[in-house]
């Protein structure tokens, strides 16, 4: 009786521990709950400028429309490029801007801002992402200096 009772548990708890096991697994194999948007802090200057193609200074010509940019809702403005302090962009481009939680206030027409942006998988079609999160205000010497600090920063691989 002894015996049987010992294997009876034997078979409980072994059972127990792949029961476990299995739960266990399953709980690792489906996606987490939360998610990391960005491995930078979106609100600096210095932490945003090295994961960014383009910091330029731009003159809000137009808000163009406000939609679904790759899953984001984005507004998207037309930016007259002033000045380039890293990257390639001329002209006049197309800016996807909005936060990654709650609302922004829209840009202001005629006002001229820093972007730090990269470019999404259309740039034509969807243009230029505006990376930098934090404050958008119109630029000055003061924001000018530091965003000039930030972009001589060396530019990290996302890859």
């Amino acid at each position: 009786m002894k015996k049987t009772t010992g294997m009876a548990a034997g078979a409980v708890a072994a059972g127990a521990l792949v029961a476990g096991g299995w739960f266990g697994y399953q709980q690792w194999t489906e996606p987490l709950g939360g998610h990391v948007l960005r491995g930078y802090d979106a609100t600096s200057p210095a932490s945003t400028a090295p994961h960014t193609e383009n910091v330029f200074t731009g003159r809000v010509a137009a808000f163009e429309e406000q939609r679904d940019v790759e899953g984001w809702t984005q507004d998207v403005y037309r930016v007259e490029v002033a000045s380039v302090l890293r990257g390639t962009v001329r002209g006049t481009v197309r800016v996807t801007y909005g936060l990654d939680e709650g609302t922004t206030g829209r840009l202001k027409e005629g006002s001229t801002y820093v972007f730090a942006t990269h470019g999404w998988t259309d740039t034509a079609k969807d243009g230029h992402a505006q990376l930098y999160q934090g404050e958008m205000r119109p630029v000055d010497d003061a924001l000018l200096t530091v965003w000039k600090k930030a972009a001589a920063l060396p530019v990290l691989s996302e890859r």
